[in-house]
Formats: C-alpha cells, sequence, structure tokens
C-alpha cells in the first residue's frame, strides 16, 4: 500500500513537472539552452531582420512589381522565377521587372534601371514620369525635366540655350565646332584644341582666330580664372566656373555671389562662418525647427528621430549581408606612426557590417599631438551607389557631445567618396561640406550616439579617421554602424 502511494506521488510529481517544461519550452529552457534570444535574426542573410522582412526565407531583390508589400523575390503572385516583363531577365533580378530592359543598364548604380528610373543619373533632376499604368514618360527639359538625363548636372547649365545642358553637349557655346566627343556609353570626352576641339568652348567663336598660336582663341584669351571664358563674358571673371551657374539670376555666377539663392541672407559671415541655414533654397525666415542649423526647407530628416534598422524608417546599416551592397570594412593605418610606444590600431572592423549591432569596431590611436591617424572605411562591393540626397549616419558608443567637439576641432573626420574620389566631408575640404544634423537616435530598437550628415553627392562608401590632439578627450571611438538611405529622401 505504501508503495502503491508513493509510485502516485511520484506520478503526480513528474506530470507537475512536464507542464512546468512546456510552459517554458518556448522561451526560458530555449534561452538558457542557446542563449538569449536575438531580435535581429536573419535567416536568409538579406541583412533584414526576419521581424522586418517581407521575404524572411528569401534574399530580398528590393523589387515589389504589384506594391503589395511582399518582395518579387517570394510573391507568388509574381514570383521570382517569372519574367513578367519578357526581357529575359527573370523578376527576381531585374532592376526593372514591369519595363523591358534586356542591357539592365543603371546608369547611377542605384536600385532601379534606367528604363524605370524617374532619375537615371540619380543628379537630383528628373528626367521622367511614372504614369499610374506602370509606364513612363519623359519629361521635357521646357517642364522641369533634365537637360542631360544620364550625365549628373544638377545645375543644369546651359550656355548656348538649346535646351542640352553644357555636360552633355558637344557643341556647348553652339558656335558650330566641338569641344567634346560622346562615347556613346553616356560619358563624354573633351576634345583639345590640337584634334580640331573648340579653342574656346565657353565663347561663340566660328572663325577660331588665334592670333599667337597658343591654342587659345583670340576671342577668349582674356581669361583670368581660365574657365574657357573671357572676362567680358564671365560672371565670375575671378573664380572660375565653366558652367556659369546663376541660381538666382542676378548677373553674379553661384561661385561669386555671397548671396547664392537671392532670399537677403548672406551664405557667410565676415569670418566665413556659415549664416544661411540653406544657401541654395529661398527662406529669409531661417526658420529650423529641430535646431540642428539646416532649414526646415531643406531639412531632409529631424535629428530628434534619427533612426536606423527600424520598420518603417529608410536608413539601414552598411552590412555585409545585404545583398544589395555587400558591405566591407576595412582598416587603413598608413598614417599611423611607429615606434614611441603609441598605439595606433583599428581594432575588429568587421563588427562594424556584420549584422550585430551591439558590438563595435574600435579606433585607437594615443598620439595626442594630432600626428598619427587611423582610419576605418566602409564600402559597398557590389556597385551600389547611396543617392545624394541622404542623411548618413554613424553610431558610436561614446558620448555624443565629446563627439561633436573632436568632430568640430578636426580630430574627428567622416568622409564620403564614390569610385576612389572624395565627394564631402565633415572638415569642408571635399567637393562639399557635410552638413552636421545631431547626435542622438535608435538603432535597431536601441537607443544610441548618433553623429548624423546631410549629404548632396552620391557616394558608396564612408571613410571614418581618428587623428586626436591635445585638445582630445577621447583615444579610441568605438563604432557599431553606418547607416543611410538607399532611395532619394525629400524634404517633407
Amino acid at each position: 500500500m505504501e508503495t502503491k502511494t508513493m509510485k502516485t506521488m511520484m506520478l503526480v510529481v513528474f506530470i507537475a513537472l512536464l507542464g512546468l517544461a512546456g510552459c517554458r519550452s518556448d522561451s526560458a529552457l530555449v534561452t538558457e539552452a542557446f542563449g538569449p534570444a536575438n531580435p535581429l535574426f536573419d535567416q536568409d542573410g538579406d541583412g533584414i531582420p526576419d521581424n522586418e522582412d517581407s521575404c524572411p526565407s528569401v534574399a530580398n531583390s528590393g523589387n515589389d512589381a504589384d506594391a503589395d508589400g511582399i518582395d518579387d523575390a517570394c510573391d507568388k503572385s509574381v514570383g521570382g522565377s517569372s519574367d513578367i516583363d519578357g526581357d529575359g531577365v527573370l523578376n527576381g533580378s531585374d532592376n526593372c521587372p514591369t519595363i523591358a530592359n534586356p542591357s539592365q543598364r543603371n546608369r547611377d548604380a542605384d536600385l532601379t534601371g534606367d528604363a524605370c528610373d524617374t532619375d537615371a543619373d540619380g543628379d537630383g533632376v528628373a528626367d521622367k514620369i511614372a504614369n499610374s499604368d506602370g509606364s513612363f514618360s519623359v519629361k521635357s527639359v521646357a517642364s522641369g525635366g533634365d537637360n542631360c538625363p544620364l550625365v549628373p548636372n544638377d545645375g543644369q547649365a546651359d550656355f548656348d540655350g538649346d535646351q542640352v545642358g553644357n555636360a552633355c553637349d558637344t557643341d556647348t557655346d553652339g558656335d558650330g565646332i566641338n569641344d567634346k566627343t560622346d562615347k556613346g556609353d553616356g560619358s563624354f570626352e573633351s576634345l583639345a584644341a590640337s584634334d580640331g576641339g573648340d579653342n574656346c568652348p565657353l565663347f561663340a567663336n566660328p572663325d577660331q582666330a588665334d592670333a599667337d598660336g597658343n591654342g587659345v582663341g583670340d576671342a577668349c584669351e582674356t581669361d583670368s580664372d581660365g574657365d574657357g571664358l573671357p572676362d567680358g563674358a564671365d560672371n565670375c571673371p575671378s573664380i572660375a566656373n565653366p558652367g556659369q551657374e546663376d541660381l538666382d539670376n542676378d548677373g553674379e555666377g553661384n561661385a561669386c555671389d555671397a548671396d547664392t539663392d537671392g532670399d537677403g541672407i548672406a551664405d557667410d559671415n565676415a569670418l566665413g562662418q556659415p549664416l544661411d541655414n540653406c544657401p541654395l533654397v529661398v527662406n529669409p525666415d531661417q526658420a529650423d525647427t529641430d535646431g540642428d542649423g539646416i532649414g526646415d526647407v531643406c531639412d531632409l530628416v529631424n535629428d530628434n528621430e534619427y533612426a536606423c534598422g527600424v520598420e518603417g524608417q529608410p536608413f539601414t546599416p552598411m552590412l555585409a549581408s545585404d545583398t544589395d551592397i555587400k558591405a566591407e570594412a576595412s582598416k587603413d593605418l598608413s598614417g599611423c606612426l611607429l615606434g614611441l610606444g603609441l598605439i595606433c590600431e583599428v581594432q575588429d572592423p568587421a563588427n562594424v557590417v556584420d549584422g550585430d549591432l551591439t558590438n563595435t569596431a574600435t579606433l585607437q590611436n594615443t598620439d595626442l599631438l594630432g600626428l598619427s591617424t587611423s582610419r576605418l572605411k566602409v564600402a559597398a562591393t557590389t556597385g551600389f551607389a547611396y543617392p545624394g540626397a541622404n542623411a548618413l549616419g554613424i553610431a558610436f558608443n561614446e558620448s555624443p557631445q565629446v563627439l561633436q567637439a573632436d568632430l568640430l576641432g578636426g580630430d574627428l573626420i567622416v568622409r564620403t567618396s564614390l569610385n576612389g574620389v572624395i565627394q564631402e566631408e565633415s572638415t569642408g575640404e571635399g567637393l562639399l561640406d557635410l552638413d552636421l544634423l545631431g547626435a542622438s537616435g535608435v538603432l535597431g530598437g536601441t537607443s544610441t550616439s548618433f553623429l548624423v550628415f546631410q549629404t548632396e553627392k552620391r557616394f558608396d562608401s564612408v571613410v571614418i579617421e581618428f587623428a586626436p590632439s591635445l585638445l582630445s578627450l577621447l583615444n579610441e571611438v568605438n563604432v557599431q554602424a553606418v547607416c543611410a538611405s538607399k532611395t532619394d529622401l525629400a524634404v517633407d
């Protein structure tokens, strides 16, 4: 009897244990066995967490032909293995799945082929209009369309007024003498006077008179700034500006106009410091809602709301698993001094592109004389280029106040580049100064410190350079991620 009672009690205990185990089987027990659940689990390795991925088991193509929110790669109503436009390229790989384009030409190296890209060269000026039936129509120059649809020319300079921009006009001044040749691939090459090219490419001189035989036509011999225009016809005679861009049409070229947009606010103050918070967009009221120093009319993002890797936000981290870019991180120690017990290194550069948004790549530099430089580069390796209208965000572990101080002091420099050529940088020494937006935000759902820069030029790589000085409060910088939008941003 006692044995039977004991067996019964043991059975009850066993059943209770099973019940407890069952209750914990989908959480606690799994956590104990395999570690904490990863909210950024990405089973198809395409850089999109499963909880945000419309195709969690198939790498996304970036296309959604029927606009139903499901990527074509796993949309049964479209099918990544189908070819709905009949151009010989399957939907899952087609950069224009509904418009036939067998060549897949993609001039600006974004996610959309030229045939269905409303801004094929990525210069911010539309060349096509998307119709409601899925087709596209050319946007005429007269209605604001791009006068060089396959050559970036955001200034739209057109010296001879023939509705063909200088950048792609083989006879820029319209005098019947060509100054460049069309290579047939969307690019152009200058034609030297010695090869029969125009000896005054920006000033009509069909006779090509050149009394001194120096290769420069008599009509533009007095050219102080060397931009091909005689001083008398140059809207900036002392500053080279072959495009002759004049945003406010006041007769003074942008290159030498103190108030480029003509809104009554000078671009810079007497000390050369920025004054107009939107120097290329008229805004006499200088409204700046988020107080980031960039006026509302040209501010692409509220820096207090910057979020990367969050559903519904355009900003995504540059990751090796992202099939669009296949990001690669590398270090450059060529600027490091040797000896003297100095530390100049970049530890774990791959951490910044590995998909774990909590780990970091660390730039180390103990040379406080500013003579030693360590660099971390994150680059797209697929040929993809990010659009220029962007907000580049770099997530750090450090205090945003300290980071901004080091940035403004020149100890920390951020650069963008395209095909190896610097486009913009935080010191203003590139083609255009990066505009600093803010230093706080969200990365994958977790608050972090961001330095965010508004860009205007396309880029395929980002370089972070660290050269601390005596005034620096840091000897190492920890970078979690580099974020950007793969599509153009627009002012709200």
